[in-house]
């Protein structure tokens, strides 16, 4: 049985890691599809997470794998361009920042698995504070991812290896993230629209990392790794 090659097994990760993520929370309860509420609507949600508690845990199992597929092919990425070239520092420190980001969205799913155990209007109420606390790792998290993807796309952006305007425009769009997220957390009232806003830019995202996904898959492996 052959060995499959670093750099294409992180580009599939890029492929098949960030729609993972997506398509499951798209159908995550309490989400965009199905019983649908707002985040600032905390026993809305709750309630959405527990009346379809298999499901919630399902998505959020997925969603979290998913993520970390991401992680492990920026990962394999960024040791790429740290061996030689253009923007080695930039893209490790985003790198590292967009670790921390989606550090917090994995704990966030975590914290659903408790949630979707609620099932009395008492156990519902009295879980509206675990709700928050997830709530506050997704806003910070966001606000971390959107940074390091502004950071990690100026990185490639400065090399011959990477498309140089996708590269920028990845790179607004990760920072039009961090700005959504930094207004939900300072603009309570337009906390929802801000959030909706911040989740629109993060399909533009999905489709940057499988780029740079099928980008990886075709670089053969550094001589270091062989």
């Amino acid at each position: 049985m052959g060995t499959i090659s670093v750099n294409r097994l992180a580009g599939l990760s890029l492929i098949f890691g960030p729609v993972i993520a997506f398509v499951f929370f798209l159908i995550e309860p309490g989400g965009l599809l199905i019983d649908s509420a707002e985040v600032s609507d905390a026993v809305g949600t709750i309630t959405a997470k527990s009346a379809n508690a298999a499901l919630t845990n399902v998505t959020n199992i997925a969603t979290i794998l998913g993520l970390a597929l991401i992680l492990s092919g920026l990962y394999a990425l960024m040791r790429n361009v740290t061996l030689q070239g253009n923007g080695k520092a930039l893209v490790q420190m985003g790198f590292f920042m967009i670790f921390v980001g989606l550090t917090g969205w994995i704990l966030t799913g975590g914290v659903d698995f408790i949630l979707a155990d609620a099932e009395t209007t008492e156990q519902i109420s009295g879980s509206v504070p675990v709700y928050y606390v997830g709530a506050a790792l997704l806003y910070a998290g966001g606000i971390a991812l959107g940074f390091g993807g502004f950071i990690f796309a100026l990185g490639l952006s400065t090399r011959d290896d990477f498309n140089r305007i996708i590269s920028l425009l990845a790179a607004i769009v990760s920072l039009a993230v961090m700005i959504f997220f930094m207004m939900a957390v300072l603009d309570n009232g337009a906390r929802d629209t801000f959030i909706s806003l911040a989740r629109g830019c993060y399909v533009l995202l999905v489709i940057w990392y499988g780029y740079l996904g099928f980008g990886l898959m075709k670089r053969p492996d550094p001589d270091l790794w062989q």
